[in-house]
């Protein structure tokens, strides 16, 4: 007897081995056709939801350009309500704050920012949110908590802008040396940025000058 399998001996025990396995292999072939095209949908789900909210966003920015409150205020709704997982719903939340600064509606505005500290899962976002605030509080005297919220930033992109503003709540509390010291931190990291400021150069120099001649002043009191 020979000891290869004839053709028919061959087929026959194909055969077999489909009958015993047939079901398992026809459903583990069923799920990953399934996993396939749910993958294929979810992506092309997240395609469609971010290029509308994409679209969203740029009629958004065109209309906070032209100064239409009112189309930046239905678009930026829109992103919040239909988009609120994506970072355009955050972009969305910083331009209804700004609307609401400029209407002097300071508690609504925190709201806003406040929502984007918590919820945006981009960094750059939370940042620039967090220096608004501390910003915000700066306008409403509340110098403490302003600098509270700015000891929490510690992204280098965003120094400059943080100790300049930490420059000028210095000097509002009459902190001028501390005030003096901020600004110069804040023009040497501009600077090793290849840039300039020429504004806050100007606010550092005049600041050192009252500062000067308030300490002069005192020097005389004191002699007196």
């Amino acid at each position: 007897m020979s000891v290869y399998m004839t053709e028919e001996e061959q087929l026959d025990a194909i055969r077999k081995w489909w009958q015993r396995n047939n079901t398992w292999i026809m459903l583990v072939l069923s799920c990953l056709l399934l996993a396939a095209s749910g993958y294929k949908y979810w992506n092309w789900h997240v395609e469609k939801v971010s290029t509308q909210a994409s679209n969203a966003y740029e009629h958004m920015m065109v209309a906070f350009s032209e100064s239409d409150n009112k189309s930046v205020r239905a678009y930026a709704n829109q992103l919040i309500s239909d988009y609120g997982q994506t970072v355009y719903a955050d972009a969305a939340r910083l331009a209804l704050a700004k609307l609401q600064v400029n209407k002097n509606r300071l508690d609504k505005a925190h709201v806003m920012l406040e929502d984007v500290v918590a919820h945006s899962k981009m960094t750059a976002l939370k940042q620039v949110a967090r220096i608004r605030i501390a910003r915000l509080l700066t306008a409403e005297k509340d110098y403490e908590r302003a600098l509270e919220e700015l000891s929490v930033l510690d992204d280098a992109a965003y120094r400059p802008v943080i100790n300049e503003l930490k420059g000028d709540i210095f000097a509002a509390t009459g902190q001028y040396q501390q005030a003096i010291n901020a600004y110069k931190e804040a023009i040497s990291e501009v600077r090793n940025h290849g840039m300039g400021n020429l504004f806050l150069e100007m606010k550092t120099n005049e600041l050192a000058a009252l500062a000067q001649s308030v300490n002069s002043e005192n020097n005389s009191v004191q002699a007196a």
